[in-house]
């Protein structure tokens, strides 16, 4: 069986949001058009479809790592921040832009929450990226000579 743990990071991200731009519950908020994703960053994403990949980036995290809260995914999405002259200090990343993912992940079914832990994996959630990882593992098995096996 394939899992998520069986694919490259950052293919199986960029599948995963492939999948989420088609899903009308997972949209960019009007809030969040010009925010930055962490204080420790200059300018907002360049990327114009970065909100479907932080989604999919924070639904593989919650998969490996939960149940996560808000404060550990800050963490994850945080960056060093230039204080010019004084050292860089960790910064956290931006609360607002996790939240609001993460409710509309709920919203969708993927994830759903634990009191005084945070959030976990549905087995919807579960089940849409291992199908996920297998149809990418598919795609990618003669790029990576390894993955025969699977």
């Amino acid at each position: 069986m394939t899992t998520v743990y069986d694919v490259p990071a950052k293919e199986l991200i960029d599948e995963i949001a492939n999948k989420l731009r088609d899903n009308p519950v997972i949209k960019l908020p009007e809030q969040n058009t010009f925010s930055k994703t962490s204080v420790a960053r200059e300018n907002p994403p360049d990327n114009r479809d970065w909100w479907c990949i932080r989604c999919a980036s924070i639904l593989r995290k919650i998969y490996l790592h939960g149940p996560i809260g808000v404060e550990a995914l800050r963490a994850e999405y945080g960056g060093k921040k230039d204080r010019g002259s004084k050292p860089y200090k960790a910064r956290g990343g931006s609360g607002s832009i996790i939240r609001r993912a993460l409710q509309q992940l709920e919203e969708a079914g993927y994830v759903s929450k634990v009191r005084g832990k945070g959030r976990k994996i549905t087995s919807k959630g579960q089940s849409f990226l291992d199908n996920t990882a297998y149809e990418l593992l598919q795609k990618i098995k003669d790029k990576y000579p390894g993955l025969e096996k699977y």
